[in-house]
């Protein structure tokens, strides 16, 4: 056995037995060079082994944890984050990075919206502190005028129906896997080229008019998706 397994295993273990337990912090890579006689290389080839497993996961400048349950999501299903993260167990939380001001100078106004000015809402969502998504939202100005006025860090499916009379009925969801954009890599303190899961999420009325198209970018070890079939 290589003993970047056997620096694997002992982790693996540990988790298992219950000496570390979910959001636990792992020793530092040092004291597992000195622990198993290694050199950094060899450590960071069993950390990343366990990592793209789902069992540790890092973030930059704190170190590395165990990782927590995962949210299970069921893509069919209509359904509110906090809502959801709730029902799990799970403290959700959102945070703000931007609203652009209206504009229709970038793709998306284009191709979803007809060259008509758009907000783009930039927000990263938290599981018990820590963040596993950033998202963006992009809705017509003017069917949200002075949306900047609204309360964001909630549900804006909610803000979109208590202050604009805009009921979401029904959506389309395309997944695939990527990495984590630059900028979405920085604000979940990860490393560039983290791999994550991209939804693509285009959100209707009863009338078949778009609501909104949303980008999410998932970290790929915080969200187990659950499809039933008949």
């Amino acid at each position: 056995m290589l003993l970047y397994q056997v620096i694997r295993n002992h982790i693996q273990n540990l988790v298992n037995e219950g000496r570390l337990n979910a959001g636990s912090k792992l020793p530092s890579e040092r004291s597992l060079q000195e622990q198993f006689n290694s050199t950094r290389i060899t450590v960071r080839e069993a950390l990343a082994r366990l990592e793209s497993e789902g069992v540790i996961y890092s973030q930059k400048r704190k170190g590395w944890f165990v990782t927590p349950e995962k949210l299970k999501w069921h893509p069919a299903r209509k359904v509110n984050f906090n809502a959801l993260s709730e029902s799990q167990g799970f403290v959700p939380s959102t945070k703000v990075i931007e609203l652009m001001t209206p504009s229709n100078e970038h793709s998306i106004a284009s191709f979803h919206f007809d060259d008509k000015p758009i907000y783009k809402l930039t927000r990263a969502r938290y599981l018990d502190g820590r963040g596993v998504l950033v998202e963006e939202i992009h809705c017509l100005a003017a069917r949200f005028n002075h949306l900047e006025k609204q309360v964001l860090n909630g549900s804006i499916t909610d803000v979109m129906k208590q202050h604009y009379q805009v009921d979401v009925s029904h959506e389309q969801c395309n997944i695939s896997v990527t990495v984590l954009p630059d900028y979405a890599a920085e604000i979940l303190e990860k490393n560039s080229g983290t791999p994550c899961l991209k939804v693509q999420r285009a959100r209707y009325d009863n009338e078949d008019n778009l609501v909104d198209f949303n980008l999410e970018f998932w970290l790929h070890d915080c969200i187990e998706m659950v499809v039933e079939g008949s």
